[in-house]
Order: C-alpha cells, then structure tokens, then sequence
C-alpha cells in the first residue's frame, strides 16, 4: 500500500525503511515490538515481491476452475486448525474422496 500510493500524505513509491512484527496482547508487555533483519535484501525489495506473491495468487483464484482447498497438503497434516471445521474437514477427509448425492435432483 505504501509503495502504490495508498496513503494520501505519503508519496508512491515511498521507501519502506523497516519491516516488523508486533505482538499485540494484554497482560504485561501488552506488545512487542519485533523488527526483522535481512542478509542480502531490502525491505522495499521485499514489499515488493510479496505484491507481486499476492498478485499472482489473487489473478490465480480469480480462475473459476482453481479450487479454494482447505487443505492444501493434507497428507502432511497430523492436527486440523481451530477453523477446519467450518469446512467440514473431518466429515470430507471420511469419505476417502469419494461425492455422495445427497438430495439430488432426480
């Protein structure tokens, strides 16, 4: 955003002078500050290439053909995350791939 103009006050093509993590929590630190430090890349280049990433996912699952998987690799999976439930995971893995025809329009 910074670097495409998406800040009124800020210039496009703005330098990203930092990239960071903050934890935000409560209890005492109620945040931590965590800044990330690159060997051989800057942090303009790195804002850049993860545009660029999330560009090409974005123009990937803009295909109606590509499916939206829960799970991507599901055989490296040994646990389901707090959410898979909501896409049924357990009940679809089951089934061992196989659709069943539930109420179908005969």
């Amino acid at each position: 955003m910074l670097r495409n103009g998406g800040f009124p006050d800020i210039p496009a093509q703005a330098s990203v002078s930092e990239i960071a993590y903050v934890l935000l929590k409560g209890g005492e630190p109620a945040g931590k500050y965590e800044p990330l430090v690159f060997k051989s890349a800057t942090p303009d280049g790195l804002a850049d290439h993860a545009l660029e990433r999330l560009r090409g996912l974005a123009m990937r699952f803009d295909d109606e053909t590509v499916p939206y998987r829960s799970l991507v690799h599901p055989m490296w999976r040994t646990h389901y995350g707090d959410y898979d439930h909501l896409a049924r995971v357990k009940e679809w893995s089951r089934s061992g791939g196989e659709i069943d025809d539930v109420g179908g329009g005969e």
